[in-house]
């Protein structure tokens, strides 16, 4: 009989603790793939990334993510503020790069490394997404860490479980705040292996539902566990 994982630890995200590098590795310049700048931005979505299954992956696994995999632990992380459009039907749809790339200096990056941990990440979500609603980075990133730290977010044990019973879990801990499930979206990689949970707000960063709720509840899924 296949075993399910119910029981969580529930931690503020304000009291994730991490170690900061001394020195903040330079940045490439992002990549732009493809430019939306006259989309309508309908919504806001808080994607939080599990650090445990990013890790795991080739990417997590390479040397210069050593910081977030090797040196720390973390569970959910900041992996983007993203505006959205409620009418896309595909990720290349909602609103991206709108305005030209520039490179972050590491004083506007270093603090926000225990949120977003890495360096390149925050250089590129910026450009990706945040130049889409905010008039600079410092203003992004500042919201990202409002939304991030009004949170109370889970540390999940690894094992199988169902997608609802993630998002519950989520939303139960928030529920205070005014959390429903039709504001979070689930979000699995290959192999129904756990990778991120959105959380989704209006346009005045109060919750709102998702436009697309993402995994259904029933699905079983793959935690990866926190070293």
């Amino acid at each position: 009989m296949r075993r399910f994982v119910w029981f969580v630890f529930a931690v503020s995200a304000f009291g994730q603790q991490c170690v900061i590098p001394g020195n903040i590795p330079s940045t490439r310049p992002t990549r732009v793939d493809y430019k939306n700048k006259d989309i309508t931005v309908d919504y806001h979505g808080l994607s939080l990334s599990w650090s445990p299954q990013f890790c795991n992956s080739p990417a997590g696994q390479n040397p210069r993510n050593s910081w977030q995999c090797a040196e720390n632990r973390f569970g959910f992380v900041v992996h983007g503020l993203w505006p959205q459009s409620a009418k896309a039907r595909r990720s290349d749809e909602h609103p991206r790069n709108c305005k030209a790339p520039e490179i972050l200096p590491a004083t506007t990056i270093k603090p926000h490394l225990c949120t977003m941990p890495g360096a390149q990440l925050i250089q590129d979500e910026w450009v990706k997404h945040g130049t889409c609603a905010w008039p600079n980075a410092a203003a992004y990133l500042d919201q990202v860490e409002a939304l991030y730290k009004n949170l109370v977010l889970p540390d999940l044990r690894g094992g199988m479980t169902r997608a609802g019973v993630i998002r519950k879990i989520v939303v139960d801990a928030n529920k205070a705040k005014g959390l429903k499930a039709e504001h979070t979206h689930v979000r699995v990689v290959s192999g129904n292996r756990f990778s991120e949970l959105m959380i989704c707000y209006d346009k005045k960063f109060r919750f709102t539902a998702c436009a697309d709720p993402g995994t259904p509840d029933d699905v079983e899924v793959r935690v990866a566990a926190k070293r």
